[in-house]
């Protein structure tokens, strides 16, 4: 995939595409690394995201320019979208303990004996996402699946490719375990063969 700046219509980087075919191994190797990512627990998992929450705040500079580059959004409003991304992070360190927590539904003091709902993880999520708010965009939905324990199948759109891959290279640089966060690069075809894969969720968000 060659990525063009609209703005000037130059190519600014080339990306090897994810062929469709790809698409049954990556959603395998994601479900093995998704099985030690679940088992680490939730603190260990809150801990990662606080790393990527710091990369993101010290490279903002940088990822707006890689956004403007790509979309041809102002550098001002790059930047305002990053700096807007981490409070959305914030949100979800600060509820996940919680939200995801065992509920008691039902106590029998006489017998000792409770009924519960547990909160376990999908597994495998994909999600596609959308050019024009790619941090605001994937942040609701990625960083909560990496918190309750899933591995993301993560296809931005075509014209905030770099964008993604610049998110997948921070999480690996958080601590996330190869294969639970994969960035997959590709245009309508590549996300139709995502929802055809048939993952274990699946969010899509698109903007004309």
């Amino acid at each position: 995939m060659i990525i063009t700046n609209p703005a000037t219509g130059d190519a600014i980087a080339e990306l090897a595409d994810t062929e469709p075919t790809e698409l049954p191994d990556r959603l395998g190797r994601a479900r093995l690394a998704q099985q030690e990512w679940a088992e680490i627990g939730i603190e260990r998992r809150l801990q990662t995201v606080v790393r990527f929450r710091h990369a993101v705040s010290q490279e903002i500079e940088h990822l707006a320019e890689v956004l403007t580059g790509e979309t041809g959004k102002p550098i001002r409003q790059a930047r305002a979208e990053l700096d807007a991304t981490l409070p959305r992070i914030d949100f979800f360190l600060e509820h996940a303990t919680e939200a995801l927590a065992d509920e008691v539904v039902h106590r029998d003091p006489s017998s000792g004996l409770e009924e519960r709902i547990s909160h376990e993880p999908l597994g495998v999520v994909g999600n596609i996402s959308a050019w024009n708010y790619p941090w605001f965009v994937g942040t609701n939905v990625f960083v909560p699946a990496l918190i309750a324990g899933n591995a993301v199948l993560y296809k931005p759109s075509e014209f905030a490719t770099l964008t993604g891959a610049e998110i997948a290279r921070l999480w690996t640089e958080a601590g996330v375990p190869e294969g639970v966060f994969q960035t997959l690069v590709g245009g309508g075809p590549l996300g139709r063969a995502l929802v055809e894969l048939g993952p274990d969720g699946l969010f899509f968000t698109g903007s004309y």
